[in-house]
């Protein structure tokens, strides 16, 4: 994404094997997901429209995306930046669920197209999966990111006051022992003499570049309460604990950012998703 946002800047419930839909407050309420299928998971995309999302752009604001068939259904996947290239200056912004999650695996399969736009035009391609989205809409809104940029897949950025500990992997993250079907294990962190590290936001790079910069590929985010895994082409590279927001009703303190909506970042480059997908975590 466009990293001027992160510094300016600052449920659905997942219950036993289902997920349940749960409305976002001042949006209108949001269709049931469809049911999951014998793998357990939940398609959020329908192929024919954007039932269950809503798009914001920086300026115009919600709704516009469409309109202008910045965003568009083409052969059951969203296409984002299909648009012709010209000399308009194009908005940053995000397509959004309806809905919260919480205690989920969300999985994204994309491949990059090959126009660019103003002012990014000769710059990396740049997109992202947003997660744990809460609060106002805006561009871009309190949440954490996986990142989706040529070399930079599975970085994290904690945005408008977000903010977590990194789990240390300078030999990779062989060591943590998540499974990626129920999560993070339960048995109890080996003890440390080291105090616990800070909760930081920003930018947390990851461990490794696995991404395939002409062919599909395929992002996991494992977010299992204030923690989260990404995991790109099947090889984990980056892990965050202690997740946190800013507490809304008491400014300068902080609480666990366990549930939000999720979105795909409008950000300047053409890309294709053929698949948005959630599924619960059985941890």
């Amino acid at each position: 994404m466009n990293r001027r946002s992160f510094l300016q800047t600052a449920g659905t419930l997942s219950v036993g094997t289902a997920l349940f839909p749960r409305a976002v407050p001042a949006q209108s309420s949001a269709p049931p997901l469809p049911p999951a299928g014998a793998d357990g998971w939940v398609s959020l995309l329908n192929g024919r429209d954007f039932s269950g999302w809503y798009s914001v752009l920086d300026k115009s604001g919600r709704g516009v995306a469409e309109q202008k068939k910045i965003i568009t259904m083409e052969s059951e996947m969203l296409h984002i930046l299909g648009n012709q290239v010209n000399d308009e200056h194009y908005e940053p912004g995000y397509l959004a669920t309806n809905q919260e999650f919480e205690n989920v695996r969300i999985r994204v399969e994309y491949k990059w197209g090959v126009k660019q736009f103003y002012p990014r035009s000769i710059a990396k391609r740049d997109n992202g999966l947003l997660y744990g989205v809460v609060g106002p809409d805006k561009v871009f809104p309190t949440c954490a990111e996986c990142q989706i940029e040529e070399g930079d897949t599975g970085d994290f950025y904690l945005i408008g006051g977000v903010r977590g500990t990194q789990v240390g992997h300078p030999n990779g993250l062989s060591g943590i022992g998540i499974s990626p079907t129920s999560g993070w294990p339960k048995r109890p962190a080996a003890p440390s003499n080291k105090p616990p590290a800070e909760p930081v936001s920003g930018r947390l790079i990851k461990d490794g570049d696995f991404e395939k910069l002409d062919e599909w590929n395929t992002v996991e985010v494992l977010w299992q309460g204030d923690r989260a895994v990404h995991i790109v082409n099947g090889r984990a590279n980056n892990a965050v604990t202690n997740l946190q927001q800013p507490d809304p009703a008491n400014p300068g303190s902080f609480i666990p950012l366990t549930r939000g909506r999720i979105a795909i970042e409008i950000e300047f480059a053409e890309i294709w998703f053929r698949r948005i997908e959630v599924k619960t975590i059985t941890g």
